[in-house]
């Protein structure tokens, strides 16, 4: 077993994941129903869906992966009440620039100018941008699922 892979598995242990019921209510508070019938129909499902998935304890995944693209929220919320995080565009890419330029000034990068700093920065910030959410003023400009 890696040290990774148990890292990861201790970390699990620790963590507080919600139960059926908590996933639900957020189901329920996130599609704006009454109760747990309306809930059911909202999504397309029988009307007693919702009370069998809390009466059976069984988790809903499926229903909160397509919660997750529909209302641009994350698995880790619904499972571990972790909030999502979101980066500035411009912040980032100027804390990219930042690095760059002290690499160049520690003279890891010393062969490049300027203005090739600032074309590998925005080069960087394209990859980035392909694995998380970033947003533009208030709000999301991009949402990619990790």
């Amino acid at each position: 077993m890696s040290i990774e892979y148990f890292y990861a598995e201790v970390q699990y242990f620790y963590m507080k994941v919600n139960n059926t019921v908590e996933v639900l209510e957020k189901l329920r508070n996130l599609y704006e129903c009454k109760n747990l019938t309306e809930l059911s129909r909202k999504i397309g499902k029988n009307s007693s869906w919702a009370a069998q998935a809390k009466k059976n304890d069984a988790l809903p995944l499926h229903e909160c992966r397509n919660a997750c693209l529909e209302f641009g929220v994350s698995m880790d919320w619904f499972l571990f009440d972790k909030e999502g995080q979101s980066v500035d565009k411009a912040e980032l890419l100027n804390l990219i620039q930042e690095g760059l330029f002290e690499s160049k000034e520690l003279a890891i990068l010393e062969d490049l100018t300027l203005e090739q700093l600032k074309a590998t920065s925005a080069l960087i910030l394209k990859q980035v941008e392909n694995i998380v959410i970033t947003k533009k003023g208030n709000g999301l400009e991009d949402r990619k699922v990790v």
